[in-house]
């Protein structure tokens, strides 16, 4: 060590040693240049770019060698050899081309290809180095320390590796700065342990050669060479690295101006991205770059997009502190050109908008936009996976079906937007008993259907427990009373209807069908309250089903007849008028009571050909009397709702000829409320035609006053079960009493109905009231029986029918048509 300090020192010119690590470092600053643009584009210009940066970093490498050799002292006149000199030149040349050729072979060897190339270059080196020094001549004997000799070789061609190894992956300028110096610390310490090894030794007696070149000439030659080589490789790296930069300027304007996130890689390292791309993943360009892009940013890219067979994918982009992005990724692969190698650009889509509005989407389509519970849709495919979990378990599996009482009353009283906030809380309030066991979705209007899973539990008797508790929960929960306004609040409640699987149906459709039975008979029973479904309900379901298919058939067939009850003056007792009631008589089930039939047809929408077939049949048998008296024809509530009723009471009355002052609809109360202002309007256009409106069972509803108040009504029927109790009942006299006051005030005439005893029709002709009905004056008979009523001419029966025993009068107070 001593002794290459020592030739260092004393047998080297300091200013020359010095030009030559200066040129040296000149000419490997730019072949590391030109190395870095020979590792990209095709194969024929990587050729190319491997020989320049070849030539330039031999020729560097042997100028500082050269100089080196210039500032060498050996105290004796030295000369060189001119084809020795020259051949140390194309060693340079040939091994450091040759060396960065292997270390820019790319693939799964990567490491070792940089490896072998820097140990080529190392070697390279020495041998250019030891071919110089034999062209050296001196007077004298030249020797060699061959331990110091092997030493220099290996720490050439250890400081050759370290700097390609160094010059593959580097992209910061501190890196590359690394690889640079480097390399010149291997030309260096190669050639300065080296000179430390040589001996010269005087010998006179030792020829020198002629035709030797001189130091003064070598020193030019050398001077010219390194300085041609490093201009020409520092221009044309300039020249390449000017428009490598004006292409990636374009390639930044172009990527920056993209929505998408781009990223440009090359053997699968990100050389390139865009703002995008950072502001996408909050990161700096130069944290990124050099980065394994799927490695580091999609590990879960499946293995044919990784290897290219794949072009598209959705999948995470893994963000710091393992978060992650949903992203789409599109691979496009950019060949090699003259400028840039295999170049593979991906192109990036932020997902999180697009899911969270595909979320949106599947919400709004499983689920009730009102309510925000599930849908009818959803439910059911909810329960026909229960079912099919019930039966792998053997657990049975609930439904409910929940509807709300009276919540008609509720929209008609405080109009839709009140109905709609209603169902609105309530649906919140359900939605906060939905756990893994209970499942409640909003299948229209006031309905709601609930899934309960009990668990494991396999007890009948736990089952049911379980069950009861559950829906007084959904009970408890509706009772709470509802803001309507700062003056209302709404108190509801429900009926619930339940049914379990496998015990009460087969499958899905059964069971759902059981519990809406259940529901039902909930609702006929008052409501606010839970009922099991049970096998007698098929059974009356069944029956009404029949009953409902046979009235069908009946009034197809016309084998439904209308009887006549008379309406009289009750001073004399002489007939006014006549109530057309409807009756049936079926050949399988014999006299059907109207209580029975008339709230099907209303369930089933019979209600509507029916009415009007009353309606016409009437109107035409009392166009054919001779007296014109008048008729009385009820109104059930759903024809009351049809915007068409005025003009079918015209066209009827138009086809029969009645005079419209000769017919009289009677309303109920109950009819009216339940759309108020379409109830008026329509009741309003039936006046206009002439026609009479009397208003039934009056004293019934809850909202009478208000009801003679707004609706145009001529005539007032106190209902028979105020009538029934006036004797012997002094709350039900004042209420009759007070009615025909009420009347008489309002200039509404008043008849009482179901007046069957002398003491009734006393009591009523006493108070001022003038018109009765009753089985004291009549009972429901066919119009034949009243022949001599409504055609003088024709003679009274001598004896007239007895009814059939039927007592007193039963409203039906779930239609306007009459049941008696």
């Amino acid at each position: 060590m001593y002794r290459i300090y020592d030739c260092l020192a004393t047998q080297h010119d300091i200013v020359l040693v010095l030009v030559a690590i200066a040129i040296g470092l000149g000419g490997i600053h730019t072949a590391f240049n030109l190395y870095a643009r020979a590792c990209m584009g095709r194969l024929q210009q990587r050729f190319a770019w491997l020989f320049l940066t070849g030539v330039v970093t031999g020729g560097g490498i042997w100028a500082t060698h050269f100089i080196a050799m210039l500032a060498y002292d050996p105290v004796l006149p030295v000369g060189y050899e001119p084809v020795l000199t020259a051949t140390s030149l194309v060693i340079a040349i040939g091994a450091t081309m040759f060396g960065f050729s292997i270390a820019s072979v790319a693939g799964p060897h990567l490491l070792l290809s940089r490896l072998v190339g820097g140990l080529v270059v190392g070697l390279g080196i020495s041998a250019m180095h030891f071919t110089g020094m034999m062209a050296m001549s001196v007077p004298g004997v030249i020797s060699w320390h061959m331990d110091i000799v092997i030493a220099a070789i290996l720490m050439g061609a250890v400081f050759g590796m370290i700097s390609l190894w160094l010059a593959g992956p580097a992209r910061t300028p501190k890196q590359k700065l690394l690889g640079k110096v480097n390399l010149t610390v291997a030309v260096a310490t190669m050639h300065f342990s080296a000179m430390g090894a040589l001996i010269v030794t005087p010998d006179p007696t030792v020829p020198v050669p002629a035709q030797l070149i001189s130091q003064q000439y070598l020193a030019i030659g050398v001077a010219i060479v390194a300085a041609l080589l490093i201009a020409i490789g520092f221009v044309t790296a300039l020249v390449d690295r000017q428009m490598r930069a004006h292409i990636n300027n374009r390639m930044h304007i172009l990527g920056d101006s993209a929505i998408e996130a781009l990223v440009l890689t090359q053997n699968g390292r990100i050389i390139d991205v865009n703002e995008s791309f950072l502001r996408l993943t909050g990161t700096k360009q130069h944290d990124v770059i050099d980065q394994d892009f799927l490695a580091r940013w999609l590990p879960e890219t499946p293995l044919a997009f990784q290897q290219g067979n794949l072009n598209y994918v959705e999948t995470s982009l893994r963000l710091e502190n393992q978060k992650e992005l949903p992203v789409e990724v599109i691979r496009r692969e950019i060949p090699a050109d003259d400028i840039a190698d295999d170049t593979t650009i991906f192109g990036l889509r932020d997902l999180r908008e697009r899911y969270a509005a595909e979320k949106h989407i599947r919400f709004l389509a499983e689920h009730d936009s009102l309510t925000k519970l599930l849908n009818r849709t959803t439910f059911n495919d909810r329960l026909s996976e229960a079912l099919q979990e019930s039966d792998e378990t053997g657990v049975p599996t609930t439904v409910m079906c929940v509807d709300f009482d009276h919540f008609k009353e509720l929209n008609d009283s405080f109009g839709h937007i009140a109905g709609d906030h209603a169902l609105r809380e309530l649906g919140e309030r359900l939605g906060k008993l939905i756990s893994d066991e209970l499942t409640i979705a909003r299948v229209g209007g006031d309905e709601f259907v609930v899934l309960l899973h009990h668990q494991n539990r396999t007890n009948p008797n736990s089952i049911k427990t379980h069950t009861q508790e559950v829906a007084q929960k959904i009970l408890d929960c509706i009772a709470l009373p509802i803001f309507i306004n700062q003056e209302n609040r709404a108190k509801l409640s429900a009926s619930i209807g339940v049914a379990h699987y496998p015990q009460d149906g087969a499958d899905a459709e059964s069971i759902l069908f059981h519990a809406d039975l259940a529901m039902y008979r909930v609702k006929q029973s008052g409501g606010n309250d839970v009922v099991f479904y049970s096998s007698e309900m098929d059974e009356e379901y069944r029956f009404k089903r029949q009953l409902a298919s046979n009235l069908r058939v009946a009034l197809e067939n016309e084998q439904l007849e209308l009887y006549y009850q008379p309406q009289c003056h009750a001073d004399d007792k002489e007939i006014q008028s006549f109530e057309a009631l409807l009756r049936w008589k079926d050949a399988e089930l014999g006299q059907v009571p109207p209580g029975r039939f008339i709230p099907i047809a209303e369930e089933t929408g019979l209600i509507i050909p029916l009415g009007e077939w009353v309606l016409r049949t009437a109107c035409f048998e009392a166009a054919g009397w001779d007296k014109p008296l008048g008729i009385g024809v009820n109104l059930s509530a759903v024809q009351l709702q049809k915007h068409e009723l005025p003009e079918v009471v015209a066209a009827i009355l138009e086809e029969s000829g009645l005079d419209p002052k000769r017919l009289e609809l009677e309303v109920t109360e109950t009819a009216l409320i339940h759309n108020p202002a379409r109830s008026m309007k329509i009741l309003s256009d039936i006046k206009k035609l002439g026609v009479r409106i009397a208003m039934d069972d009056f004293g019934t509803g809850y909202s009478s006053l208000a009801t003679l108040q707004n609706f145009p009504v001529d005539r007032i029927k106190i209902d028979q079960s105020f009538v029934t109790k006036l004797v012997g009942n002094a709350q039900a006299g004042a209420i009759v009493r007070a009615v025909i006051n009420l009347s008489r005030d309002l200039a509404l005439d008043v008849i009482a109905e179901g007046v069957e005893t002398d003491e009734q029709a006393n009591f009523l002709t006493d108070h001022d009231c003038r018109a009765v009905q009753g089985y004291m004056f009549g009972h429901p008979r066919p119009i034949s029986d009243y022949a001599h009523i409504v055609h003088p001419q024709t003679p009274a029966p001598e004896t007239a029918p007895e009814p059939a025993k039927s007592g007193k009068k039963p409203a039906n107070r779930h239609s306007g048509i009459e049941t008696v």
